[in-house]
């Protein structure tokens, strides 16, 4: 959403009336702000259109479609469940995956790893279920190289993408292939998912919002945006494959593959009734790598794709949906940039830019429209103060993400993107390690409060970007305490959101109980 032009015209005006410079400064200010509305917009109602229309009008196929299909009643098309894994291999979570009830399937591992008791691991998992294990003598391309070393030589009608902290239910094959039957310009499959295994009060707290997004996003991108494949839990046609060449060796490589499809004619559909499970990152320092490799990845996509999404053979609001979604993280980072001409630049100048009063109103919306989803969808599960205690989290764990996203911003501009494989394993962070480990957010933090009060006599213009950072060493401590594994769902453990998509999701009993 754009500021109003009387608003901008003003504002600007009257900068003009001081010098170009500082009319410069501030009509850059007001792109920034209306960026900032644009993308707070954007949540608002992909949320709302979530709620009121495409909850109850999204269609699935129906049960046993497959069946459908002459081709699939003539042969059983040949599935591989492809397990990716470079030094976090969990034999649990794949000897999960592969109890499948659809049984032409093969197995297979394609292990990056270069620390040795990894190795070990993958080898003796391999060796006890006879089960093939694919290594290659370079990482080039990272996970899309790992992918195609094998993919492009291997024989198959489908393959599974599983990451290493992946579970797929029983029926994720046949009911796969209910939506493949359904549609013949389906060439990828992505299936819902929810956090599982949440095993500290870090995991605990902030595992729900995958349980949230999920099905509210990636149904309203699926039928009126731009689906991706989002690099785990998803089922891709060997057609789609062939078309594409393969999967784009960059560091967002499910997003480049299934722009590559779509432009070859081929779609994502997203599955809300199959739902895999997966593993919020363990920890705070966990968290923080994947969203640096997020954040490298989408401004490597920012570079080298963005010419492919203007020209791609897709609709208007599919390009506009990619651009909304991919270039938030790292535009993020250069929102330094506002703070930096607030903050530094016109004060150095002597201008003050004040602001209309109502602007406030809209500004707060759009700060809150991100975790309007979580409201709604948790409103009547947790009890109030519960509800304000997480979203206030959630706040500070995404806020605290502002150093971290500049960071791996300038770096993948300058030197290049990097796959960064999320940690799957924790430590007992105590307060020295906490504070060392996220010393640099804190610098930053101290620093930004510190230039905004000398130069602007007022440390409240970077408040809401210092504050989140300096509670880092707070978010870095949750991951300390230790509960039991939760091995399976079960229905007591799924939020009665979740589920109701199984419920609404009209699964009979006979492949509803395998499923579970």
């Amino acid at each position: 959403m754009l500021l109003s032009l009387d608003t901008f015209y003003y504002t600007f005006l009257r900068a003009e009336h001081t010098d170009g410079y500082t009319g410069f400064l501030v009509g850059a200010s007001m792109i920034f702000i209306s960026y900032f509305w644009l993308n707070g917009t954007k949540d608002l109602i992909y949320t709302l259109y979530f709620y009121l229309f495409c909850k109850k009008s999204y269609k699935t196929p129906s049960l046993n479609a497959r069946w459908n299909s002459k081709a699939f009643r003539t042969k059983r098309p040949k599935v591989l469940l492809v397990y990716c894994t470079c030094n976090d291999f969990s034999g649990d979570s794949l000897l999960k995956s592969m109890n499948q009830t659809y049984k032409n399937i093969e197995v297979v591992i394609l292990d990056d790893s270069n620390q040795k008791e990894y190795k070990t691991m993958v080898n003796a998992f391999g060796d006890q279920h006879n089960i093939k294990v694919i290594r290659r003598r370079s990482r080039v391309g990272f996970k899309a190289g790992n992918l195609n070393h094998y993919l492009k030589k291997a024989k198959f009608d489908y393959f599974v993408i599983l990451d290493s902290d992946e579970i797929i239910p029983r029926t994720y094959i046949n009911r796969s292939l209910d939506y493949f039957a359904g549609n013949k310009a389906i060439g990828i499959v992505q299936a819902n998912h929810i956090a599982t295994r949440n095993r500290n009060p870090f995991m605990k707290m902030f595992a729900r919002g995958v349980d949230s997004h999920w099905p509210t996003y990636q149904m309203v991108k699926s039928s009126n945006g731009f689906l991706s494949l989002l690099g785990h839990g998803a089922m891709v046609s060997n057609e789609c494959y062939q078309a594409t060449g393969g999967f784009p060796h960059v560091v967002a490589e499910d997003l480049c593959f299934s722009i590559e499809a779509r432009n070859k004619g081929y779609f994502v559909a997203f599955a809300p009734d199959i739902i895999c499970e997966e593993e919020y990152p363990i920890s705070y320092l966990a968290f923080k790598k994947r969203h640096s490799k997020w954040t490298q990845g989408n401004m490597e996509f920012i570079k080298t794709y963005t010419a492919n999404i203007l020209n791609a053979q897709m609709k208007w609001f599919e390009k506009f949906d990619i651009i909304l979604f991919t270039y938030n993280l790292p535009l993020h980072a250069f929102f330094s940039l506002f703070v930096a001409i607030n903050v530094i630049l016109l004060p150095a100048v002597h201008y003050h830019l004040i602001y209309p009063l109502w602007m406030l109103i809209p500004t707060i919306i759009f700060l809150i429209s991100p975790m309007l989803n979580d409201m709604i969808y948790y409103f009547k599960e947790m009890r109030f103060k519960h509800l304000c205690w997480y979203l206030l989290h959630t706040l500070l764990l995404f806020g605290s993400m502002f150093f971290i996203s500049l960071q791996s911003s300038l770096k993948s501009l300058v030197g290049g993107s990097t796959f960064i494989v999320t940690p799957k394993t924790n430590q007992l962070v105590n307060w020295r390690f906490a504070f060392k480990a996220n010393m640099r957010e804190l610098i930053f933090a101290f620093i930004i409060l510190a230039i905004s009060t000398i130069m602007d006599g007022n440390p409240l213009p970077v408040i809401m970007i210092a504050l989140p950072s300096i509670f880092s060493v707070y978010l870095a401590r949750l991951a300390n305490e230790r509960k039991p594994l939760e091995s399976r769902v079960t229905i007591g453990s799924l939020s009665s959101g979740a589920f109701s998509w199984l419920r609404s999701a009209s699964l009979s009993a006979k492949t509803f109980l395998p499923f579970l």
